[in-house]
């Protein structure tokens, strides 16, 4: 499958490594940003504003109600509005009429694709970032916008409905690593962090304490060491989005199934919906092993445009 030379987000696998984000995003509260000149803002590099406006209540109604018929397959969209991860973007600030959330690599994007704000948010969108399910007239700017160099990447959507808290437990117990699973705390998660090549990937969070605050996550560790780990990349109100990885040595002895069965367990007795929204087929079947029931497949896009 082809993919960007950016680490590929949100994947999820046994066989191969798996990433919640890229280390490279940084975390940021989630606000309202404006191209409008009644707001001092600079441009960086990648074409992000710089500039911000707080997301107030009335602001959350707007996004809210902007992005209610986009497609939803992770919880990206539910992360921003509520405030809990995320950034959104617009081309007016008193009165926009083209958004767009972008929580890590992902970016979504509503409201008036062809008006003069909408193109200059498409133009903005940084390359590798995945342009992720938004209203068929983004797509149409995105082509007109990047031309030949915008990519697809098919990924892969679930219902986590047929979860079972009694397959799940078949899973874990069935596993040599069951004892050997232990939840991640503020220490661990910051010396994961600390890594040259981190399992754990908390960019979107303001710390690792934020994190284990408002977050899941579960490790094997062997000899102090992480094996892999299974932790919320993105939460909100209605549950997680499940990131796992498992390190290169210790590959198909199931370590990612132990792990995955123990977060999605904790996610079910306390009544979160643990979203998978995987990118490759390995992430498929464990998916499907777990209990997951596929839904079907999209494309997401990206650029490589400098």
């Amino acid at each position: 499958m082809a993919a960007p030379s950016a680490p590929t987000p949100g994947v999820h696998a046994e066989p191969t490594r798996a990433v919640g984000r890229p280390a490279r995003w940084r975390p940021r509260p989630a606000v309202l940003c404006s191209w409008s000149p009644a707001f001092r803002y600079d441009l960086g590099e990648d074409g992000v504003v710089n500039g911000t406006l707080e997301l107030t209540k009335a602001n959350r109604l707007k996004v809210a109600r902007a992005f209610r018929l986009n497609k939803r397959v992770d919880f990206s969209i539910e992360c921003a509005i509520e405030g809990q991860l995320g950034t959104v973007l617009v081309d007016d600030a008193t009165q926009p009429t083209a958004y767009c959330i972008r929580v890590g690599p992902f970016g979504y994007f509503a409201g008036d694709a062809r008006h003069a704000g909408g193109r200059l948010l498409m133009q903005g969108f940084p390359a590798y970032r995945l342009l992720m399910p938004s209203p068929l007239e983004w797509l149409a700017s995105a082509q007109d916008v990047f031309g030949e160099h915008l990519k697809s990447l098919p990924r892969y959507s679930f219902s986590s409905a047929p979860l079972s808290s009694e397959h799940l437990t078949r899973l874990l117990e069935g596993s040599p690593f069951r004892e050997c699973i232990i939840p991640l705390s503020v220490d661990l998660a910051q010396q994961a962090t600390e890594q040259p090549e981190s399992p754990l990937d908390l960019s979107d969070f303001d710390s690792a304490a934020d994190f284990i605050e408002r977050g899941l996550g579960y490790t094997v560790l062997d000899n102090g060491r992480m094996m892999g780990v299974a932790y919320s990349s993105l939460v909100c109100s209605q549950g997680i989005e499940v990131s796992v990885y498992v390190e290169d040595a210790d590959r198909r002895q199931g370590v990612a199934t132990a792990l995955s069965s123990r977060l999605l367990l904790e996610c079910l007795a306390s009544n979160l919906r643990p979203n998978w929204d995987a990118a490759n087929p390995e992430s498929v079947k464990l998916a499907t092993k777990l209990g997951y029931r596929f839904l079907e497949s999209y494309e997401a896009y990206y650029h490589t445009r400098g």
